[in-house]
């Protein structure tokens, strides 16, 4: 009777001793991200070749819910490693982060990151209007320029945005058109915006996915995916307007306590020295570290920012998503 207890405790502490480490024995390490799939895939290529012997689960959690979780779950949520998950959101949940400010973060460009220390940029992802040049050479429309040019009665049913309340995206113009505006007028810009739209669809990638199937002309969407289907041989411009590129940023952290890893301080300042020039570079162009290179056929350069005060305010963000009304 004594053997077979001992035997049962003995199975107990390893299934548990199991459960916190990876399949080969060392301990797990958990990363999320909201990156798309195409850019995590490139970043287990990069983690496969650079840390053969640790088992690093990288899974993607879409931006409301990663966040939610957080909130909720705060230290104890299973992730190590918090990566580009939208800056309001990385200021709104500082306090579940751990203090940065041991590591190096000399890749940066000066001013980027807060001054907390307790997360770092991630990317700054341009919003950029993709067009058919086919379509607008066929109807012999001109190129917009400015925000009031998409109002122009020509483009009823031929432009999409991605919606504000569903889509960082969508938001970034959102908040772009209001520090240009003012509140009451950006409203009656929306309004009217509407008029044109076929839809404004719930995720950011929506609008260049309508101009893909030929139901639009005009994609309110992000730089790099116009970019990318030019790349692939469609007849598309990607077009700044006077007042400059709306854009995003994000963020990457260390979950509050796990710092203390070992192996997950590693791979994290591995991340902001290495991986991150991949990401930056083969995707998201915005220039955030020190020597960043472009490697991005055809992706343009941004002559102008626009306007985005208040970008990493949460408060900012609930306030006038709460107004968002086309009636």
């Amino acid at each position: 009777m004594k053997k077979l207890v001992l035997v049962l405790l003995s199975t107990m502490l390893l299934l548990m001793a199991s459960g916190c480490s990876g399949s080969n024995g060392s301990e797990k390490i958990v990363i999320y991200t909201c990156q798309e799939e195409e850019r995590i895939q490139a970043m287990k290529a990069a983690i496969a070749q650079k840390f053969p012997d640790l088992d690093i689960v990288i899974e993607q959690v879409g931006t409301g819910n990663l966040a939610a979780k957080i909130k909720t779950e705060g230290s104890s949520i299973e992730a190590d490693i918090i990566v580009d998950l939208e800056a309001s959101h990385m200021e709104n949940l500082k306090d579940n982060f751990a203090d940065l400010s041991g590591f190096d973060t000399s890749m940066f460009v000066d001013g980027v990151n807060p001054a907390h220390h307790k997360y770092v940029m991630w990317v700054k992802q341009y919003c950029g209007i993709t067009i058919n040049k086919d379509m607008f050479a066929q109807n012999g429309w001109a190129v917009p320029q400015t925000y009031d040019d998409l109002l122009n009665e020509q483009f009823k049913g031929m432009l999409a945005m991605p919606d504000p309340t569903t889509s960082g995206t969508g938001y970034a113009y959102y908040l772009n058109v209001v520090n240009l505006l003012g509140e009451e007028k950006a409203h009656e810009y929306f309004v009217n915006l509407a008029k044109n739209a076929k839809q404004f669809t719930s995720s950011g990638s929506g609008p260049i996915s309508l101009l893909k199937q030929g139901e639009i002309a005009i994609a309110m969407g992000m730089v790099f995916q116009g970019v990318a289907e030019i790349n692939s041989g469609a007849n598309y411009e990607v077009i700044e307007l006077t007042t400059g590129d709306p854009y995003n940023t994000t963020g990457a952290t260390i979950i509050k306590g796990r710092e203390e890893k070992a192996n997950v301080k590693e791979v994290f300042q591995w991340f902001i020295n290495e991986a991150h020039y991949i990401d930056c570079e083969q995707f998201c162009p915005g220039i955030v570290l020190v020597n960043q290179q472009v490697k991005v056929p055809n992706y343009p350069t941004i002559k102008q920012d626009a306007d985005m005060k208040g970008l990493d305010s949460i408060e900012r963000k609930t306030e006038l998503l709460g107004k968002w009304d086309l009636s």
